[in-house]
């Protein structure tokens, strides 16, 4: 028989049902008494021997779901590089979000410079008032402030 089928067969027989073998008799009457009040078997007394826990025990153990280590193991790695090419888009998102909030105030200050760097230039100018200031002055929401501004001795 060549590995390939070999390969196969090992393939086959991991898809099946395998039987555990584990003598359980080699575990102490109060570790047995602990796997019968948590899987709640109720087919052996609270105050049971060794002995008579060991059938139940047993066939409860025997009924269990045998679990592929390899195909359980690589459906993890799978899950944990899924969830990390998730988490990575997610972060990638995130900061092109932020760039973009911060090109956004970025150039919300610019224009905010501009506007004062006109309203300076409009006031170098002696004797002139911005068209808009006496409106916003008589409104109250701009307080109204000397043209001429003495220094203080």
């Amino acid at each position: 028989m060549s590995s390939d089928d070999e390969a196969m067969e090992g393939r086959q027989t991991r898809s099946t049902r395998r039987v555990m073998r584990v003598d359980l008799s080699k575990m102490d009457t109060a570790s047995l008494h602990r796997y019968r009040k948590y899987y709640k078997l109720g087919d052996a007394p609270a105050t049971a021997t060794k002995e008579e826990l060991l059938p139940s025990v047993s066939r409860h153990f025997a009924q269990q779901q045998v679990v592929d280590e390899e195909e359980t193991l690589l459906k993890f790695i799978l899950a944990v590089q899924k969830h990390n090419r998730q988490a990575k888009a997610q972060k990638q998102q995130v900061l092109a979000f932020q760039a973009q909030q911060a090109q956004q105030q970025a150039q919300a200050y610019q224009n905010h410079l501009h506007q004062v760097q006109l309203l300076q230039q409009q006031f170098r100018a002696p004797g002139t008032v911005p068209a808009h200031m006496p409106a916003l002055v008589a409104s109250g929401r701009v307080p109204a402030l000397p043209l001429a501004v003495k220094p203080r001795r």
